[in-house]
């Protein structure tokens, strides 16, 4: 039976949760120790469709954590997620007739499977790029997480291509002692302390072809996960309902009072629902101004001052001042130390 879910309710699916409680016992540790304080046992995690709630999971990492502090926790689970792993999402991806039509359906699914973060296929110049973005707050879970995701991708674009990534893979986290032995990212170049996760890849290779693409299944398969997505409930939620807006409005009133008006909501409702989400709406603006600071600086010959103005800053100084209190850096000194 698949369980609901409400817009801000953010959940994983129970299967990766039942994967994580075999990869303990693997390591000779009692899964039902993971489970602990939460209700739950390995087999209500398998049901079909099971979606856990954030609390909980945060919950069943910080024991698995507790029990084997192992820093590659995440790479070692990445590993475990093969296409089969992800029922009909998979098999969609598996069917489909390009690689950039896999993308695009894991991107539509990908919720499905879990709403911690929001996965994104945009095109930049002449690259694409494949971006994860952390929906609410995980604190140190983060990068655990993404460390999974990002090993998931690289594991499951070699099932569908035959090769392994070879592109440039971003990441949000400092280096890590661990990050020396990622087999699955060998022949990319990795990057540390970025402003997002990313893979990035010659956009050509969008159009390379799947070897067991199958029309039928992926018909059958899509069908399933719309049927998914409609017992989910969830068309997206509060927070990306946010930070769209303020993206769009950000050169120009990107003011809580102003989304609040967007999305028809009162400024203090706005305020309470992204509180009980465990963010602030603050949080969300400066989160998106500073990745696209670095972006800007990093890749584009704008000022200084045109990029304030393109984020919002009436005065470039308060800008710099922001910019400092993220980086340790003026812009001009960000720019400079990464040889732009």
């Amino acid at each position: 039976m698949t369980v609901s879910r409400r817009s801000g309710d953010e959940t994983l699916s129970g299967h990766y949760l039942a994967l994580l409680c075999q990869h303990a016992l693997t390591r000779g540790h009692d899964p039902a120790a993971l489970l602990a304080g939460t209700g739950l046992s390995r087999d209500e995690l398998d049901q079909p469709g099971r979606q856990v709630p954030m609390a909980t999971c945060l919950r069943i990492f910080a024991n698995t954590l507790q029990l084997d502090p192992d820093p590659g926790l995440g790479i070692a689970l990445g590993r475990q997620l093969n296409l089969r792993s992800h029922g009909f999402l998979g098999y969609a991806i598996l069917s489909s007739r390009t690689i950039g039509e896999a993308i695009d359906l894991g991107v539509r699914y990908f919720r499905t499977r879990t709403s911690l973060f929001e996965i994104r296929l945009f095109r930049e110049d002449d690259m694409a790029v494949v971006q994860l973005d952390e929906r609410v707050p995980l604190g140190p879970l983060g990068p655990l997480l993404v460390d999974a995701l990002m090993t998931l991708i690289a594991v499951c674009g070699r099932q569908v291509t035959g090769r392994d990534f070879n592109g440039i893979t971003r990441l949000a986290s400092p280096r890590q002692p661990h990050h020396a032995d990622w087999p699955e990212m060998a022949r990319a170049t990795v990057l540390f302390d970025a402003a997002f996760n990313q893979f990035r890849f010659p956009r050509i290779g969008l159009q390379l072809p799947i070897s067991q693409s199958d029309p039928q299944l992926l018909q059958m398969a899509m069908a399933q996960c719309e049927e998914e997505l409609r017992h989910l409930h969830d068309a997206g939620g509060l927070l990306a309902d946010v930070r769209r807006l303020a993206k769009q409005h950000m050169a120009e009133d990107a003011s809580l009072d102003h989304i609040a008006g967007c999305l028809n909501l009162a400024p203090r409702t706005l305020r309470r629902r992204l509180n009980e989400l465990g963010t602030s709406y603050q949080m969300i603006i400066e989160q998106l101004r500073r990745g696209r600071a670095v972006e800007l600086l990093l890749h584009s010959s704008r000022s200084v001052d045109d990029i304030a103005s393109d984020l919002g800053y009436q005065d470039p100084s308060n800008f710099g001042r922001a910019f400092r209190r993220w980086t340790g850096k003026s812009p001009r000194q960000y720019r400079e130390s990464r040889g732009s």
